[in-house]
């Protein structure tokens, strides 16, 4: 009932909205609306969830007030298996530990060692190594005051793992930062070369940060599926490497073709520029695995989709003022160029990820040279001789600059 009324006043408040705006700030106060009735439901669902949680911890406090530490560590465990369903892992190793402090107080000591280890596996998740091996001690060492014969040589081998992903994770983000910046150094160069207001870099600026916010509620409204989803969206990697493909084609194509028409007086970058600002199915499924990502590792969505959000938002004005502090020049000439590196480093990344052209795993010799010694040695080529073709360009702009302004 909570959740029909919030949807009730939120659609009467954005109808009245509508009608009383003028024209031109419809558009802005629908989207708005789309939002809160996007997001207010799945607010209402947490906070009927939190309150559930509220009301057993309160029940569970009698419990112990009353002594019955065995049933309020069982309780304490049920709560925290609800956290870590939804991969909330900082929350759920706090119900744990709080289980394994009533189990002791019991003097249940199998239980209180499960408890202390299942915290573990929480800060593990988190790759939190020093906490995960600090409670898998303790869950041994209360397993052994039950068990004397336990056998806890399974943590140096769990907690070097934990250090192995530690360090994967770590790689992970940095890559995934490096992805959320090129593709918002696309749209920002994009941007910053087609000479665009003010109005329009803010706007494809919130673009940037809406989609990922939206995209984070929704996952997280969906968790439970979301490893389904992800294998399913892994067997359409050939369909996104043939969309990379063709976004690389299509820069390559269009900025030469913004040159060429630059070169007969005629400026066509205020329709090309689009190729480079509007996200791509790529980019989309970027900013998707992003938020996932960490939305797995335990972020709150919300906080999750502000974040990545914030990053591609921030990272496009970033750009943006660094181009006006250098006086790059604003010229079709500059934003051709543009679109030829990226055409160029589109179809590069399509060699350099397996996951959408697996040339790696085809056994080709030619004379005894190897796959990869081929394809390294044409990455090399292809780089090359990019770098002179950009070299080379520039020049010509600029000569051709020179000679328009000596004549």
């Amino acid at each position: 009932m909570r959740v029909r009324r919030v949807i009730f006043v939120a659609i009467k408040s954005c109808f009245l909205l509508t009608l009383c705006a003028g024209v031109r700030k419809r558009m802005a106060i629908l989207a708005a609306c789309i939002c809160i009735l996007f997001i207010s439901p799945m607010m209402c669902v947490n906070g009927a969830e939190d309150m559930d949680v509220t009301e057993l911890e309160s029940y569970i406090l009698k419990l112990v007030d009353t002594g019955k530490y065995e049933d309020a560590g069982r309780l304490y465990e049920r709560i925290a298996i609800h956290h870590r369903n939804k991969s909330e892992w900082g929350r759920a190793s706090e119900y744990h530990l709080l289980a394994a402090g009533n189990f002791v107080k019991a003097e249940r000591h199998e239980p209180a060692g499960a408890s202390c280890i299942n915290a573990g596996d929480c800060f593990y998740e988190m790759r939190d190594c020093d906490n995960a091996s600090k409670y898998y001690l303790l869950g041994a060492e209360n397993y052994k005051k039950s068990d004397s014969g336990y056998d806890d040589s399974w943590i140096e081998g769990k907690v070097k793992k934990c250090t192995e992903k530690s360090v994967i994770s770590s790689l992970a983000v940095i890559g995934i930062l490096f992805g959320m910046i090129k593709f918002a150094g696309k749209a920002a160069l994009g941007l910053g070369f087609a000479a665009v207001g003010k109005k329009g870099i803010l706007m494809i600026a919130g673009i940037y940060f809406l989609i990922p916010l939206l995209m984070s509620v929704a996952i997280g409204a969906v968790r439970e599926t979301l490893y389904e989803f992800i294998n399913r969206l892994f067997d359409f990697g050939i369909a996104f490497g043939a969309f990379q493909l063709i976004m690389a084609v299509l820069l390559l194509t269009l900025g030469l073709y913004t040159i060429r028409k630059w070169k007969d007086k005629n400026d066509i970058s205020k329709k090309t520029f689009l190729l480079m600002v509007v996200p791509c199915p790529v980019s989309l499924v970027t900013m998707f695995m992003t938020c996932a990502f960490f939305i797995i590792n335990g972020i709150d969505a919300f906080k999750v989709g502000l974040l990545v959000g914030g990053v591609f938002s921030l990272s496009i004005l970033g750009i943006m003022f660094t181009i006006q502090r250098l006086k790059l020049k604003k010229s079709p000439a500059n934003l051709g160029t543009t679109m030829i590196f990226f055409g160029m480093l589109y179809l590069l990344s399509i060699v350099f990820i397996p996951a959408y052209l697996p040339l790696y795993d085809t056994a080709i010799t030619i004379e005894g040279i190897s796959s990869k010694d081929m394809i390294s040695g044409s990455i090399f080529a292809v780089f090359m001789i990019f770098i002179g073709f950009l070299v080379e360009r520039i020049k010509n702009v600029k000569n051709k600059e020179m000679t328009i302004k000596g004549a």
